[in-house]
């Protein structure tokens, strides 16, 4: 966490398009912590990626130092009705990471605390230094997860880890966070940079459709305990069409092709 301010001077978000499109807080001074209005500014990011055709996977990433160092303890401890807006103001800015049409990849260095360590829980991926400092020190600070954040972190972590986190405080290193799943990889931090270029890149030179709609489908096992045919044949169908629609693609095909020529495959998304 930052120490209090929600005064920010501008836009702390930055986006840079392309392929694989970045998004970066900048808010150095704060450890790029996040205030109420840098989640707006983040809704609005996710909103126009997701209808740009040229992006296939998003770079989260933090200026400086940090990764994320938190919630803004300003906006948060400002009233009891104001941590209740902003905890579910962010609450939706985490379901947009998660429901979002392109997986997300965050680079972490530094903190990811807090606020900070449920951005991870809520992306598809991550690279973290082995030097960064992960964890939700809400047991240090007198503060109270929504519910919705605690199940998010069981869900990623276990039950176990989530206890010790949230019960303790105690904040983890890049390797263990690895280990316990909370990070995809961790490495050097004089090759973070390297490694969550090839992560992205891999990603972003798979096949659109098939990407889009594992990301898609995974969610709605997460989303639906239990999940079978029979007593969710709503949610079978959307993706029965979506693999349908991969198999009948021109991708599907340059693969195929791509394979027997033992060449990387060049895939448009159609």
């Amino acid at each position: 966490m930052s120490s209090p301010s929600s005064t920010d001077g501008g836009s702390r978000i930055r986006v840079q398009g392309g392929v694989i499109t970045t998004i970066t807080l900048d808010r150095q001074e704060r450890g790029n912590a996040l205030s109420a209005s840098m989640l707006d500014e983040l809704m609005d990011a996710l909103a126009s990626i997701a209808g740009d055709l040229q992006a296939r996977v998003i770079e989260l990433r933090g200026e400086g130092k940090h990764f994320c160092a938190g919630a803004d303890v300003g906006d948060v401890s400002e009233s009891a009705a104001g941590g209740a807006r902003y905890g579910s103001g962010f609450e939706r800015l985490l379901r947009a990471i998660e429901e979002h049409p392109l997986p997300v990849v965050a680079r972490v260095q530094g903190a990811a605390l807090g606020a900070g360590c449920q951005l991870l829980a809520a992306c598809d991926l991550s690279v973290a230094a082995h030097t960064s400092t992960i964890g939700i020190p809400s047991a240090k600070l007198g503060l109270l997860l929504d519910l919705e954040k605690i199940q998010r972190m069981v869900r990623t972590i276990g039950v176990a880890h989530t206890r010790e986190l949230l019960l303790t405080g105690r904040a983890v290193g890049g390797a263990e966070a690895a280990l316990w799943g909370l990070v995809t990889e961790a490495v050097d931090e004089e090759d973070l940079d390297q490694a969550t270029a090839a992560l992205t890149q891999a990603v972003a030179d798979g096949a659109p459709l098939s990407v889009r709609g594992s990301k898609r489908g995974m969610r709605a096992i997460l989303d639906n305990p239990g999940l079978n045919r029979l007593d969710h044949e709503e949610v079978f169908a959307v993706h029965d069409s979506a693999a349908a629609e991969a198999l009948a693609s021109e991708d599907i095909r340059e693969g195929i092709l791509a394979l027997g020529q033992k060449r990387p495959p060049h895939f448009t998304g159609h």
